[in-house]
C-alpha cells in the first residue's frame, strides 16, 4: 500500500508521456511535480526534496544517467532513490544503470500495475545485510563497470526485467495459438479451393511469411530482456550470501534459461522454409555425427549411467548439410537421454535400404502409448505433460521432420507401450535427391 501524498519528481522531456506518468501515480495517490530534464530536475531537488526522482534516460542536455550519476556524487542527496525509465534494448543499459546507482528500471512500454510495483519495490525495500565489499566489479566489451547499487536495487532491476521477460513469453504463447488456428484455415482452404490453385498458393504463401516475421520479431523482442538476464543473474548468484535470495536467484536462472531455449528453437522452426535448405549440402559419414553428439552429452550420460552402443560404421555417407544432420541426431539423442531411465541404454543402429540409410535411435526410457506415438511429431505437443519438463517446448521433433521430409527421407517413431521403451527411425538419402 503507497503512502498517502508521497512527493516523486518526474524528469521526463516528452510532455505526453509526463502527464501519462503524472495521471497514473496521482490516481495511486502520489503528489507529482514534473521537469524537463536532468539539469532542471537537480534544481527542482534543492528546491523541494521528493521521496523518489522518475527519470526517462534520454533527455536533451544532461541524460538519466548522468541524472543519477549526480544525485550519487552529492552528499546532501545522495540518498535519493532514483528509478530509470527506458526502453532497455541492450545488456550494457542495465549495466550503465546499475553502475550509476539506479534504484530500479521501469520498461517502456508500462501499465500501471508494472509501474506502481517498481516504485512500491523502491519505496519500500525488503531489508538484507550490506555486502562485506559494498561494490562489485564488472567487465563487459573491454569496459570495467563498478556497480554501486546495494543488492536489493539489483535484485529489483532483475526481477522487473524478468517479469518483461514472462510477459513476453504470453504474448509468444497467444501469438502460437492464433497461428494454429491460421494454419487450421490455410488447410481448409487449401482443399475448398482446388480449382483456384495458384491463387490459394500465392495467398498461403504470403500468410506463412507473415507468421514468420511474427515469430521472428517476437522472439528478438524477447531476447531483448533475456540477454541482460542470462548475462548478470549467474554474477549476482555467485557473488549472493543471503541463502533466501540464492534460492530466489537460481530459481530465476533456471527460468531464463528456459525461457531462452524456447526463443532459440521458434526461431530455429521460424527459418525452416525453402530459403534456409540453400546452404550448402556434402557427403558426411553419419557415425562420426552421432560420435560427436554423444560426446557433446558426455556429462548427462555419465549423471544418469547410461550406456551408449554406436553400431553405425564409417562408411555409411549421406548427402545433406551439417547443420542439418546435427540438429536432427542433437534433437533425438537428447530425447533419448531426457526420457531414459537411470542405468538405461540407448543404441544406435543403420540399415541398408537402396537410395537411403534407414538410421534407428532407440532407448530403454518411460515409452509412449500409442496416441502419444500419433502426435509426437506435432508442433509444440509434448507427450505426459504430468512430467512438468518446462525445459521441453514440443518443437524438437517438430523440427527434424520438416528437415528429414526436405531431404525426401522420413522419420517414423515406435514404442511397445508405455515404460518399455521407444525408437525412431531416420531415412536420410545417400546422394543427391532430384
Amino acid at each position: 500500500m503507497n503512502d498517502t501524498r508521497r512527493y516523486i519528481l518526474i524528469a521526463e522531456d516528452s510532455r505526453t508521456q509526463a502527464d501519462m506518468l503524472c495521471y497514473l501515480l496521482n490516481q495511486a495517490g502520489y503528489e507529482t511535480g514534473v521537469v524537463e530534464s536532468g539539469t532542471a530536475a537537480l534544481v527542482a531537488v534543492r528546491q523541494r526534496m521528493p521521496d523518489l526522482i522518475l527519470t526517462d534516460i534520454v533527455m536533451p542536455g544532461m541524460d538519466g544517467y548522468e541524472l543519477c550519476s549526480a544525485i550519487r556524487s552529492d552528499p546532501a542527496i545522495s540518498h535519493l532513490p532514483v528509478i530509470l525509465v527506458t526502453q532497455l534494448y541492450d545488456p550494457e543499459d542495465v549495466i550503465r544503470g546499475i553502475s550509476c546507482g539506479a534504484n530500479n528500471f521501469i520498461i517502456k512500454p508500462y501499465d500501471s500495475t508494472g509501474l506502481l510495483a517498481g516504485i512500491d519495490a523502491v519505496l519500500h525495500p525488503r531489508k538484507t545485510p550490506a555486502d562485506e565489499n559494498g561494490s562489485i566489479n564488472i567487465q563487459y566489451k573491454g569496459n570495467q563497470y563498478t556497480v554501486r547499487s546495494d543488492r536489493n536495487d539489483i535484485l529489483n532491476i532483475l526481477l522487473s526485467i524478468y517479469g518483461t521477460a514472462v510477459t513476453k513469453n504470453v504474448e509468444l504463447e497467444q501469438a502460437t495459438d492464433r497461428m494454429n488456428v491460421l494454419t487450421g484455415s490455410l488447410e481448409e482452404l487449401v482443399v475448398d479451393r482446388t480449382m483456384a490453385l495458384q491463387r490459394t498458393t500465392d495467398t498461403v504463401e504470403h500468410l506463412l511469411m507473415q507468421k514468420n516475421e511474427l515469430i521472428t520479431k517476437i522472439g528478438h523482442d524477447l531476447k531483448t530482456p533475456l540477454t541482460p538476464l542470462v548475462a548478470l543473474l549467474p554474477h549476482v548468484l555467485k557473488h549472493e550470501q543471503d541463502s533466501e535470495l540464492k534460492e530466489i536467484l537460481d530459481v530465476l536462472v533456471n527460468d531464463v534459461n528456459v525461457l531462452k531455449g524456447l526463443v532459440e528453437q521458434i526461431l530455429k522452426l521460424s527459418h525452416l522454409n525453402q530459403e534456409s535448405f540453400s546452404m550448402e549440402t556434402t557427403d558426411i559419414s553419419l557415425s562420426r555425427v552421432v560420435h560427436e553428439v554423444i560426446d557433446g552429452y558426455a556429462f548427462s550420460i555419465k549423471q544418469f549411467n547410461l550406456l551408449v552402443h554406436n553400431h553405425i560404421p564409417s562408411e555409411c555417407i549421406a548427402h545433406i548439410s551439417p547443420f542439418h544432420v546435427t540438429t536432427i541426431f542433437d534433437n533425438l539423442i537428447s530425447n533419448a537421454i531426457k526420457y531414459n531411465i537411470r542405468g538405461g541404454t540407448i543404441t544406435c543402429r543403420v540399415f541398408d535400404e537402396g537410395e537411403f540409410w534407414a538410421v534407428t535411435i532407440a532407448d530403454t526410457g518411460i515409452g509412449l502409448t500409442q496416441d502419444e506415438a500419433n502426435r509426437v511429431f506435432e508442433e509444440f505437443y509434448k507427450a505426459d505433460p504430468s512430467r512438468h519438463d518446462h525445459s521441453s517446448h514440443g518443437l524438437g521433433l517438430s523440427i527434424v521432420q520438416r528437415i528429414v521430409m526436405f531431404y525426401g527421407g522420413s522419420i517414423t517413431v515406435s514404442s511397445p507401450g508405455k515404460g518399455m521403451g521407444t525408437t525412431f527411425q531416420v531415412r536420410l538419402p545417400k546422394t543427391v535427391i532430384q
